[in-house]
C-alpha cells in the first residue's frame, strides 16, 4: 500500500470510496462515525457522482487528520463496501456549499459529550456504529440550498461527474482564504525535503541510547546514532530514505516517558559528538532487509523461560491491561496503549533473562 499522499498534510482529508454497492448507505453520519474516532470533526461533504463517490472531512487538528488518513488508508468503511483511498487536501477550509446530488454537514455545534461516544467507538461496522448514533442526539446544522443560474449548475454538474480530485478540489474554492495562518512549526514539517537522517527533540532525562535504538531500529535499519542529552535531542541516521520516512510517520508527536517527541528532517551531514557527554554508536546490519510492522497495543514476547517472573517484572515497567501464555516459552502481552507499547519495546528489546535473550514482535 502506497502511503504517500500527493500533497503535503493538511486539516482537510479527500476521500475517494470505490467498490460501494448502490444500496449501501454512505451518509455524512457515517463518515462522522468511523472519522470521528481520530479526533473533533469539523465538516463532512460528500460527492455522490461520477464513477467513485468523494467526500471531505475537515478536522479542527491537523495531527487526527494524518492519524486518521493513517489508519484508514487502503481499508473498507464495511466488510467489502466503500474502499478507501485517502489524500490530504489542497483547500484551506471547506465551503459546504450544497447543490445537486451533494450534501454538507457543519458539526461545529456537536456536543463534547456526543463526540466522545464516537470517538472511543472501536468498531467499523456500520450497522453497529448506527445503532450507537441511535443512542445520543447530535445538534448539527444543514446548510441550505442556493439558488444558481443554469449555466453554474450546469458548470458544477460537470465537475462532479469527472473522475479528477483536483477538479473536485477546484470547484470548492469558492471563499477566499480566512482561516488562521498555521504555525511556523507546522510549516516547517510539511515543507521539509525527505533525509536518511532524521532529529528527535524533547527526549526524557530517563531514555537512554540504547532504548532509542531499540525503538527506532523497529522501522529500519539504522546506521549512526548521536545523542546529546544535554540538550535533551537525538540524531538517527538510517540505510535509506524510506526508513526514516517510514520511522517519522509512526513515531512523530509520540509521548514517550511523558514527552512528546517532534520529528524533523535533517539534512545529510556527519554526526560526530560534540561533549563528553554525548553518545555516537555505529551499527552494522548485516541480516539484510528489515521487515516492518505497524505500531500495536498487542506484542508477542518469545524466549520466556520463566512467564510467571517475567510477567511481574513487565507489570512493574508499563500499564498493562492482559497477559497470556501461547506456549512453552512465549506470551502475549496487552498494553494499554501505544506509548507503553513503546516502553516495552524500549527496556525489554534483546533483555537476557536467565541466560534467555527476550525476542519481541509485534501482532
Amino acid at each position: 500500500m502506497n502511503n504517500n499522499s500527493r500533497d503535503p498534510p493538511s486539516k482537510i482529508l479527500l476521500l475517494v470510496i470505490t467498490q460501494l454497492s448502490p444500496t449501501f448507505p454512505l451518509c455524512n453520519d457515517l463518515l462522522f462515525e468511523q472519522f470521528g474516532k481520530y479526533g473533533d470533526i469539523k465538516k463532512i461533504l460528500i460527492f455522490e457522482r461520477g464513477k467513485a463517490n468523494k467526500a471531505f472531512v475537515e478536522y479542527y487538528d491537523i495531527k487526527h487528520a494524518i492519524e486518521a488518513r493513517k489508519d484508514k488508508i487502503g481499508k473498507y468503511l464495511a466488510e467489502g463496501e466503500g474502499k478507501l483511498t485517502i489524500h490530504f487536501s489542497r483547500l484551506k477550509n471547506l465551503d459546504l456549499e450544497v447543490v445537486d446530488k451533494s450534501r454538507g454537514t457543519d458539526y461545529t455545534q456537536t456536543s463534547i459529550t456526543n463526540s466522545d461516544v464516537v470517538k472511543h467507538s472501536n468498531t467499523d461496522d456500520p450497522n453497529v456504529l448506527r445503532q450507537q448514533l441511535d443512542q445520543f442526539t447530535r445538534t448539527f446544522t444543514q446548510t441550505p440550498q442556493r439558488n444558481m443560474s443554469p449555466q453554474r449548475n450546469e458548470e458544477i454538474n460537470n465537475l462532479l461527474n469527472s473522475d479528477s480530485e483536483d477538479e473536485a478540489q477546484d470547484f470548492l474554492k469558492q471563499k477566499p482564504n480566512t482561516t488562521p495562518m498555521i504555525s511556523e512549526d507546522v510549516e516547517n514539517m510539511i515543507t521539509q525535503k525527505p533525509s536518511k537522517i532524521i532529529k528527535i527533540q524533547s527526549i526524557d532525562e530517563r531514555v537512554t541510547a540504547k532504548m532509542l535504538y531499540n525503538i527506532f531500529n523497529k522501522f529500519g535499519n539504522i546506521e549512526e546514532i548521536l545523542y546529546e542529552k544535554q540538550f535533551k535531542r537525538v540524531f538517527i541516521r538510517y540505510q535509506t530514505v524510506e526508513f526514516a520516512q517510514i520511522a517519522k510517520e509512526y513515531l512523530n508527536n509520540i509521548t514517550f516517558f511523558d514527552q512528546q517527541w517532534r520529528i524533523t528532517y535533517i539534512p545529510l551531514y556527519q554526526l560526530q559528538p560534540t561533549t563528553i557527554q554525548d553518545e555516537y554508536m555505529i551499527y552494522y546490519n548485516p541480516n539484510g532487509p528489515k521487515v516492518i510492522a505497524p505500531l500495536s497495543k498487542t506484542i508477542i514476547l518469545s524466549g520466556v523461560s520463566e512467564p510467571m517472573e517475567i510477567s511481574e517484572m513487565i507489570r512493574l515497567v508499563v500499564k498493562v491491561t492482559e497477559i497470556k501464555i501461547i506456549s512453552s516459552d512465549s506470551l502475549e502481552i496487552s498494553m494499554l496503549n501505544i506509548p507503553e507499547t513503546l516502553k516495552i519495546i524500549a527496556v525489554f528489546s534483546d533483555y537476557e533473562f536467565k541466560n534467555q535473550k527476550l525476542v519481541i514482535s509485534l501482532k
